[in-house]
């Protein structure tokens, strides 16, 4: 079973490596500065580590080029590599920063998925990395403009491609991974890495028709 995650350096990215790893499955990261990736690099070998940045579309086609050379099917594709933006409120935001987290957090994604589309078949699956505050019906405290629309469009994207991949029996899912310890998180936050990732991949394993959904690392389907 071959396996691609993005931002898999740290935090849920790093988690999903060690935890598929364990599985063992064969396993390949994408981080901005493999270099600097300690604890990426204890975890599989370098050769499956590529220096990919999601906002750069030349970035993504190159390493899907290069991940072509090396497999000619991919099962499951971890789109988790994202940011937080700028949590500025209404009146100080600015377009740039809600740039930089939309071709981040929702294009990223999108075109990596994209670019892996001659490697996905029958059987594989695509993760989006959602979240909670992407859903209209839960907004209840407004501000994060730039996370929430991302995410929010993020969920669109899932949607889009599972009624574009269906038929060819690819499934896409949406996942909010809970509020997780995490640089983005926070200390603060009551799911560590471990519960989450193992929650969201047991779904993967033993839950049906989830293609299309959006839901969270229980299992359990969350309103759009």
């Amino acid at each position: 079973m071959n396996c691609l995650i993005t931002g898999g350096n740290r935090g849920l990215g790093l988690e999903w490596v060690k935890q598929l790893s364990g599985k063992e499955k064969i396993v390949f990261a994408g981080c901005r500065e493999p270099k600097n990736a300690d604890k990426l690099n204890k975890l599989i070998p370098s050769k499956n580590i590529f220096e990919l940045d999601v906002a750069n579309e030349n970035s993504i086609r190159n390493v899907i080029n290069q991940l072509k050379t090396r497999v000619n099917r991919l099962d499951l594709l971890i789109n988790n590599a994202g940011i937080i933006g700028n949590r500025a409120g209404l009146k100080k935001m600015e377009i740039e920063d809600h740039l930089e987290t939309f071709q981040t957090n929702t294009l990223g994604p999108l075109f990596v998925t994209k670019y892996c589309l001659p490697l996905l078949e029958n059987g594989s699956t695509v993760v989006n990395i959602s979240s909670l505050m992407g859903s209209i019906d839960d907004d209840t405290s407004g501000g994060s403009y730039s996370y929430r629309i991302s995410k929010a469009a993020l969920n669109m994207v899932s949607k889009n491609l599972h009624q574009d991949l269906n038929s060819r029996g690819i499934s896409v899912v949406s996942f909010h991974p809970g509020w997780v310890r995490t640089r983005m998180g926070t200390p603060v936050a009551p799911v560590s890495t471990k519960r989450s990732v193992a929650g969201m991949l047991k779904v993967l394993e033993e839950q049906n028709n989830i293609s299309g959904k959006f839901i969270n690392f229980k299992g359990e389907e969350l309103p759009w």
